[in-house]
């Protein structure tokens, strides 16, 4: 019997561009600057959007009431990383599911603090529903890259 014999191809996507982020995702990127996780909240079923948005999904209500969160989050869901992608850090590395506070919405960032040297042991460090903070860059500049990453709350 001939076993199947697969191609093995590599690619590079370089997906550079720019958009118009509008007045929601403005407002919430440049209190990033201030170390500010801000949320906007739907007038009709009071839901917190973070990362803020233009509209609520289900009710189709202009999102213009903002609240400030503490910045504080629960992992809902998380990969561990053993990849090397452009613009990410070295592996291994933890990209998590995170919920701001009371938020209808999650946030993907990555999750650090840990000590990752042993990677088959990152899985354990990590459970769903921890509660993790934000650790900031010195040099903000109003962009989800400002926090460096989530860390655990002690």
């Amino acid at each position: 019997m001939e076993t199947a014999s697969f191609m093995n191809k590599q690619y590079n996507m370089h997906l550079d561009f720019s958009l118009a982020l509008g007045e929601s995702f403005t407002k919430w990127m440049q209190a990033l600057k201030d170390k500010k996780i801000l949320g906007n909240t739907c007038p009709k079923c009071e839901r917190i959007f973070v990362p803020a948005k233009p509209f609520c999904e289900i009710c189709f209500e202009e999102l213009k009431d903002w609240v400030e969160t503490d910045g504080t989050g629960v992992v809902e869901s998380f990969t561990v990383t053993y990849q090397k992608f452009r613009n990410c850090p070295e592996p291994p590395y933890v990209v998590g599911i995170i919920r701001i506070g009371k938020a209808a919405t999650c946030m993907t960032h990555w999750i650090g603090g840990l000590d990752y040297k042993h990677p088959d042991e990152i899985p354990g460090k990590i459970k769903i529903g921890m509660k993790v903070e934000p650790v900031w860059k010195k040099e903000r500049v109003g962009d989800p890259l400002d926090i460096l990453y989530f860390k655990p709350v002690a």
